[in-house]
């Protein structure tokens, strides 16, 4: 029945439906691309002035999804008249139109957006995000109806909800490409780490498989010669080549959602950062290593700790094949033996 209001009011109104591609507006008539929400509100205009309805809905998975529409200039076709709300307009088109296929004791099944270059601010709770990727991943959020509860996670679908308690919740430590289990999280990420079929993110150039986001960017960029991907602050001047940089400058720099220390003033981008910071003012040191009994104020720093108690030797030198067991002995020996070497880590 949601499926059906989005539908009526989708033929009685201006609503522009779009997919999400990358960081552009997808035309779900002729996958034509914009990256500017004017330019594709135009190219709609222009182009597809009338459309059958049904096939704005042909990429909702299992026809379930909810259709992303732009209200950008919302007003309704027969009359003219201006509105700011699916639901206002679907009032009016039932009332004044006469439309008897909806029923508004359902949603209208669709993700309401007025998207503007540079102002990406969540329709339903006006929240300022840092790009239009993030503004329709908040944006559904909106819409999550099946809760874990284990962890409160949200998802859109049910199937969704049990993959991920699958994954997470089962007690068996899985990888998600082959579904081999583990007997622990630590043999899970030794098996990914060497594991390329398993790594997470694919080429769509050519096929091959890498370990990181960053790490696949830059094989576009060198290998396929797409240009070096940044990120440009839409609310100052700043440009960044690292979106996790980008991210945590905007949520620092022009939001309200940071956390603030009570005992120096510094902000921080998350809530665990914050209390791992301040750990640091309490002087307490709560981790100890049971090899030697150092003590250390940080779970993190212990973790790197105990490597050098381990056999396992992770940083080998190019140069003299000596073996370190944290990446910061490897650093210092490059300095110290090697200093004309220069090797990115």
């Amino acid at each position: 029945m949601a499926k059906r209001n989005a539908e009526v009011v989708l033929q009685y109104s201006t609503a522009y439906p779009f997919r999400l591609q990358g960081n552009e507006m997808l035309c779900v008539f002729c996958c034509e691309s914009y990256q500017d929400p004017a330019e594709y509100r135009k190219h709609m205009d222009d182009a597809h002035q009338t459309y059958t309805v049904s096939t704005a809905f042909a990429h909702c998975y299992r026809r379930k999804d909810y259709l992303k529409v732009d209200l950008t200039g919302l007003r309704c076709k027969i009359c003219e008249e201006p509105f700011n709300d699916l639901n206002d307009i679907a009032k009016h088109i039932q009332e004044w139109h006469d439309a008897k296929n909806l029923d508004l004791k359902y949603e209208v099944g669709m993700q309401p957006y007025k998207m503007e270059n540079g102002n990406w601010s969540c329709f339903v709770c006006n929240k300022k995000m840092p790009s239009m990727v993030t503004l329709v991943r908040h944006t559904t959020a909106h819409s999550l109806k099946f809760t874990c509860d284990i962890c409160g996670r949200n998802y859109h679908k049910n199937e969704a909800l049990r993959y991920h308690i699958k994954c997470s919740h089962s007690g068996k430590h899985s990888c998600r490409k082959c579904w081999r289990e583990f007997p622990s999280l630590e043999k899970k990420r030794e098996h990914i780490k060497v594991s390329k079929p398993c790594w997470p993110f694919c080429c769509t150039c050519c096929g091959d498989r890498f370990l990181s986001w960053e790490i696949k960017q830059k094989h576009l960029s060198d290998y396929h010669g797409r240009p070096k991907k940044t990120y440009n602050c839409p609310d100052c001047v700043k440009v960044f080549e690292n979106r996790k940089l980008f991210y945590k400058h905007f949520k620092l720099s022009h939001t309200d959602e940071n956390f603030i220390c009570t005992c120096c003033g510094q902000r921080f981008a998350d809530k665990k950062d914050l209390e791992d910071h301040r750990l640091g003012h309490s002087g307490e040191k709560l981790f100890k290593c049971s090899v030697c009994t150092k003590a250390f104020s940080r779970d993190k720093t212990l973790k790197q700790h105990m490597w050098i108690h381990s056999e396992n030797k992770r940083f080998g030198c190019l140069i003299c094949d000596k073996q370190f067991a944290q990446k910061v002995s490897l650093k210092g020996h490059m300095k110290s033996h090697h200093p004309n070497i220069s090797l990115e880590f």
